[in-house]
């Protein structure tokens, strides 16, 4: 993601594996810029927003206010298949397994700690995730005490 900051009056756009389908391609305008935040409006008018700096990005020269931004095409994961996680707003430690539960294809899955965490499970973003080859993990055995 990025790691600009904006000003007041910068034209950006939300990085598209961070944004919502109906606000993929819309060029906003930095209104305010708060402690940790900022406010953005669509260029075009509509509703203000507040978003983190780090999911957006400048927007291109050529950019309408209507021109459609792709998005890279990432083929669904099996379900089984060893997942880490890593990206903004993510509260996790970044080094722990999770096993794919579903993915339906719609750039979000359903993902379990690896091990189990009492049935709780995440639906998160696909763009965030590395898959593990399944030859690199080891078992550590735990010791048992007497």
């Amino acid at each position: 993601m990025s790691q600009t900051r904006f000003c007041q009056g910068d034209r950006v756009i939300v990085a598209p594996e961070a944004t919502r389908p109906a606000n993929r391609g819309v060029v906003y305008r930095v209104t305010r810029t708060l402690k940790v935040n900022v406010v953005v409006e669509p260029v075009d008018g509509g509703r203000p927003m507040r978003i983190h700096p780090d999911y957006l990005l400048p927007a291109p020269d050529d950019t309408t206010a209507t021109a459609g931004v792709a998005v890279p095409y990432l083929a669904p994961l099996d379900p089984g298949a060893v997942v880490t996680v890593a990206g903004p707003g993510w509260k996790q430690p970044a080094g722990q397994l999770y096993v794919v539960l579903r993915d339906n294809g719609d750039d979000r899955l359903s993902m379990a700690k690896l091990g189990g965490d009492n049935g709780r499970y995440w639906r998160v973003r696909r763009a965030g995730l590395t898959v593990i080859d399944p030859a690199r993990i080891t078992l550590t055995p735990t010791q048992t005490r007497h």
